[in-house]
């Protein structure tokens, strides 16, 4: 018989869309199962900090990690260590987007969100605070932009599902260098990443939340006709990790795009024409979804 209990804690949002909720449920044995409710679209990775342990112990330690898949699931476990001996505790929860331990079975490659044909130049994006600050040298890896001429058709560079979007903006002022709101669309994998992109013309969605999508599929029309620089996307790949301290962070990763018939990493500015192959489409595929692409 599991009898349900209020504990007392102290949750701290990550993210204004997430809505994580976290209950205790005391077994007969006296152990404490912790169950998140997670009501969005993908998993969120939660870390607990225990402040106060009277005869219980937590699986995975002070700091203990769980995952809360969409839906309900036990994220935590704290055992009692003497059973005849009453029990207490309190601690405080953070969670970020994500699952921490999803895993790619290969190095995935990337397509250039752009439709097949087009001529880019692609380069790594600067840190705001050397935008913001003339003496700033921030070198922090922030992403990577790709300039065209024309407007064109934004695609997904990797099998996912539509996670979030922003798409009701309209572009105003000219000659911008940067904006604090722009319409943007991220996208989810299966190894726990996701890839936003930025700078898309605002209504011109083609996929809805919740859709799957694979390399090449269109989700909208760029943007960036009003910038100094003149159209682009921007583009980032966002993983969690811990830093020293064994907390949680989030960090933008480098990623490999598929350049010239290979994965290459976008350094320095260079230019080169979007190719979607075949092989890089159907690389994540399950053979339910090959089948179904070849039938096409």
């Amino acid at each position: 018989m599991r009898i349900l209990f209020a504990s007392f804690f102290l949750f701290i949002f990550s993210s204004s869309f997430a809505q994580i909720t976290v209950e205790s449920e005391r077994d007969s044995d006296g152990n404490v199962q912790i169950y998140a409710t997670n009501s969005s679209l993908i998993p969120y990775t939660i870390q607990f900090e225990f402040s106060n342990l009277q005869n219980l112990s937590p699986t995975g330690g002070t700091y203990a990690l769980g995952v809360a898949n969409p839906g309900k699931s036990k994220v935590a476990t704290l055992k009692k260590v003497n059973a005849n001996q009453g029990t207490n505790f309190s601690f405080k929860y953070t969670y970020l987007k994500g699952n921490i331990y999803a895993k790619s079975k290969t190095e995935p490659v990337y397509l250039i969100p752009v439709e097949e044909g087009v001529k880019v130049l692609g380069g790594k994006m600067t840190h705001i605070e050397n935008r913001i600050r003339s003496e700033a040298n921030n070198d922090t890896y922030v992403g990577v932009s790709f300039r065209f001429d024309d407007e064109v058709e934004i695609v997904a560079p990797r099998k996912g599902v539509i996670v979030d979007m922003n798409m009701d903006l309209i572009e105003g002022k000219e000659n911008l260098a940067f904006t604090r709101e722009e319409n943007y669309i991220e996208i989810y994998h299966e190894d726990g990443t996701w890839t936003k992109l930025m700078v898309l013309k605002g209504g011109s969605q083609k996929v809805k939340l919740g859709q799957e999508v694979f390399p090449g599929d269109v989700l909208a029309i760029s943007g960036g006709e009003n910038y100094e620089n003149g159209r682009h996307i921007r583009m980032t790949v966002t993983k969690i990790e811990k830093d020293n301290l064994g907390k949680l962070k989030y960090m933008v990763e480098p990623v490999k795009f598929w350049i010239a018939g290979k994965g290459t990493a976008v350094e320095s500015s260079s230019s080169f024409e979007v190719e979607h192959p075949k092989e890089l489409i159907t690389a994540e595929m399950s053979k339910r979804e090959l089948k179904a692409y070849e039938g096409k």
